[in-house]
This record gives structure tokens, sequence and C-alpha cells, in this order.
């Protein structure tokens, strides 16, 4: 045969070049799908959270603990979530060896950013706690960068700084009623200030530590599994949240208990005087949606959507909340809300960042190739001219 021709490709050959790219094209496919429903997930917590936001403020400011409101939290959502892993995804199994630390380091994280929330927002307002929320995804990209868990991309850049902005803008608008918070001490604000961006430190640490867990896989061959496909998940989504909150309850004791020794409140938390506010039936219904939604509904959507999405877009949803807070008081309290331009404005910015989060590289990428482009022809016109 002559050198300068090519025998005609095997069929055979052909035909499996065909089934891998078909493979390829439905393993892309039911990827997109997967995280087109983690986000969907996300923005389902969100809203939750935000209902939450309401009814827990409202029932911290008629003097119950925020460590007993979060000991008896933590205790009926632990019978729940145990029972309804059960009944989705089968007997509950133990942590392995290997895992255990990784599961009482969730615990104690999720502890501690819940308590560095409640007593920094005591020591400043909800104002300042709400812009502390400005920097969290920022914080989450980084922190994961930083520790080689995911890359650092545009996309990510670019949904931080957007979600920041429209927080801001929530916040720089006029409010009809002024904050009730009594003024507090310079050093007394500086401190619920740091524990308010250790609270965003510990939420981004929270997300990296489960999005590990969740991850891992079953191997028939071996007891540990790295991050691959094909095999079932080690633990599922509402198995990895109910062993959180055995440790975040044992923190939360460890808490209250040290309260109490050092009369940090009065009357101590899980005294029968400090546990009376929670009878009310405003405590109870606050306790109850906490206990139900946010951490039963709530927290399991986000461990199943950290199996599918990066941590940081599941921080990126807790910019989502002042602008669905501020709408849901609106729809609750129409004349002591207040909706208007700067509020309109912010949640269109946040709204921004997650359509970059959750479309990626891709639209940056398109929408900086689009600019370049343009750029590309002006100089074409001008040199022509």
């Amino acid at each position: 045969m002559p050198s300068g021709l090519s025998s005609p490709p095997s069929p055979l050959l052909a035909a499996s070049d065909s089934a891998d790219a078909g493979a390829e094209a439905s393993s892309s496919r039911a990827a997109s799908s997967s995280t087109a429903k983690a986000h969907g997930a996300l923005l389902v917590a969100a809203l939750i959270y935000s209902g939450h936001n309401i009814l827990a403020a409202r029932c911290l400011r008629e003097g119950v603990s925020p460590i007993g409101f979060s000991v008896l939290r933590e205790l009926a959502s632990i019978a729940l979530l145990y029972g309804w892993a059960a009944a989705l995804e089968g007997p509950p199994s133990l942590p392995l060896r290997a895992h255990r630390a990784r599961f009482a380091l969730l615990g104690a994280l999720l502890a501690a950013f819940q308590l560095c929330f409640a007593v920094g927002i005591a020591l400043t307002d909800a104002t300042t706690a709400a812009l502390f929320q400005c920097i969290e995804p920022s914080t989450a990209a980084v922190l994961a960068a930083l520790l080689g868990i995911e890359p650092l991309s545009a996309a990510k850049v670019l949904s931080a700084l957007l979600a920041g902005g429209g927080v801001l803008l929530l916040q720089a608008g006029p409010r009809s009623q002024p904050d009730p918070s009594p003024a507090r001490p310079s050093g007394s604000r500086l401190a619920g200030m740091s524990l308010l961006f250790l609270q965003g430190v510990g939420i981004s640490a929270y997300c990296l530590v489960q999005r590990q867990l969740e991850r891992r896989r079953r191997c028939p061959e071996e007891r540990r599994c790295p991050e691959e496909e094909g095999h079932p998940p080690l633990y599922g989504a509402v198995t990895v949240t109910a062993h959180a909150y055995v440790g975040s309850l044992c923190v939360m004791l460890l808490a209250a208990a040290v309260d109490s020794l050092a009369r940090l409140e009065e009357p101590p938390p899980l005294s029968a005087a400090g546990l009376a506010p929670l009878w009310r039936p405003a405590a109870l219904l606050a306790v109850a949606y906490a206990v139900l939604l946010s951490s039963v509904v709530g927290y399991s959507l986000r461990a199943w959507a950290n199996r599918h999405t990066d941590a940081s877009a599941l921080v990126l949803y807790n910019a989502v909340q002042p602008p669905l807070t501020a709408l849901l008081s609106l729809a609750v309290d129409p004349v002591g809300s207040r909706w208007g331009l700067s509020e309109a404005a912010g949640t269109a910015l946040v709204m921004a960042a997650v359509l970059v989060c959750a479309r990626g590289d891709g639209l940056v990428g398109r929408l900086a190739g689009g600019s370049r482009g343009r750029e590309r022809d002006r100089r074409v016109r001008r040199d022509e001219a």
C-alpha cells in the first residue's frame, strides 16, 4: 500500500468512539442536572432559614437564652434526623474509625458557628450580623483554595463580589424602624464583630469537612474509598447531618455548663427559670420551626447539595438570606417593613451572584470572550479607517 494513503477506520473502532462520546455526553447531562437540582435545594434551604431568622429574632428578644434554645433544638433534631435517615437511607451506620475525628470536628464546627452567631449578634446588632454575611462567600472560596480542596475560579470571585455588594445595598437603605438593640461599649462591639467573622470561617470550614465526608464512596474491596463515582456513598446526607448534631449537642452542653458556672447569663440557661421562656407559644413555634424545617429539612438539603456542588456555593446562599428575609418580612408585616430601590437593587445583585455561581466559569468566559471580540472588531475598524 502506498505510504501516502491511509486505511479507512475500522467500523468497530468508530462504533466504540461513538459509544464513548455518547456515554460522556450522557454523564455530562447527568452532572449538569444534579448541579441544577443542588442549586434548587440550596435556594429552598435559604428560604427556610430566612423564615427561621424572623422567628428566632422575635423569640430571643423575649428573653430566651440562645444556648438553651440551641440545646433544646439539638436534642429534638437528633431523634428526628436519625429516624428520617433510617427511613430514607436505611439503618444509619456508625462512622468508620478513620472518619471519627472528622465527624467530631464537624459537630464542633456546627456548634461553634452557631454560638459565634448567637453571641456575636448579642454583642452587636442585626445590621452588623447581616453585613458580615457579605464576606462569607469570599471567605469560603479563599479558605478552600488555601487548603487545596477547591480551585479559586473567576466565577467564584465574581459571584462573591456580587453577593457582597447586594447585601451592602440591602443594608444601605433607610429603615422604617430603628434597630432596638441598645448601644454597647466599643470593646464589646469589637468582640462581637470578631465572633461574627469567626462564624463565617466556621461555616466555610463546616461545609468543606462535610464535603469530604459526603463524597466518600463505599468500595467492596476496601474499607475506605476515595471520591470516585460508580460506588454508592459511604454515608447518606441525612446520616452525616445526624452524626454532626450529636457532636454539636456535646459542645452545646459544655457551653451551657461553662455559662452556668461563670454566671454569664442570669438565670443559667439550663435552669428551670432559664428554660421557662421556652414554653411560651411564640418560643415553642420558633423551636418547632427550627427543628422540623431548619435542622431536619434545611441541613439535609444542604448536605445533599454539598455532594453535587462546591462548598463555596453552599456558603454563597447565606448571602441570599438577607433579601429573602426582607421579602418575607414585607409579606408578614407590610406596614412595619420597607421595600425600596436599595432593597430591589441588592436583591438583583444577589440573584445575579447565584446565576453566575450556577452557570460557572462558562458564563464568565462567554462574557469575557464577547468583550474581547468587540474590542477586536473595534481595532479592525480603526485600522481600516
